[in-house]
């Protein structure tokens, strides 16, 4: 068996993890190919059955997580995809004040509610008349 440059299991740099993930994907290749039971395969590559049995699992769930965070399209306004990703955005300007949905008008101590749309010149006339009835 040719030596492997592994990383020693101490290092934590993304490219060590993911040179071990790789040497362990081909590992598991090499076992799935022989058609060796585990424990016959590990003694055969002189390494413990269970580190070989962790690690077939821990592929599986990595393939398993990338398939459903791959699958899952961002919900509908989320700012944030699951992958941390930005959504794009377009910034069209500053959002207009809010108009509110009646106007309410005080003349002659009646209380006139107004409606977006108005005509103006019948809104005078109506405060014209309210305040010549207060005097």
């Amino acid at each position: 068996m040719a030596k492997v440059n592994y990383p020693r299991s101490g290092t934590r740099s993304p490219e060590a993890k993911a040179r071990r993930e790789a040497h362990w994907r081909r590992l598991l290749q090499r076992w799935k190919r022989s058609g060796l039971p585990k424990t016959e395969f590990a003694q055969r590559e002189k390494i413990s059955p269970d580190v070989l049995y962790w690690w077939d699992r821990e592929i599986e769930r990595r393939d398993r997580a990338g398939r459903r965070g791959a699958a899952r399209p961002p919900k509908p306004g989320s700012p944030v995809t699951r992958r941390g990703t930005f959504i794009p955005v377009r910034v069209v300007g500053p959002t207009p004040p809010a108009v509110p949905s009646t106007l309410e008008v005080v003349a002659g101590g009646q209380v006139v509610r107004v409606r977006p749309g108005f005509d103006p010149e019948t809104l005078r006339r109506l405060v014209a008349v309210l305040e010549d009835r207060a005097c």
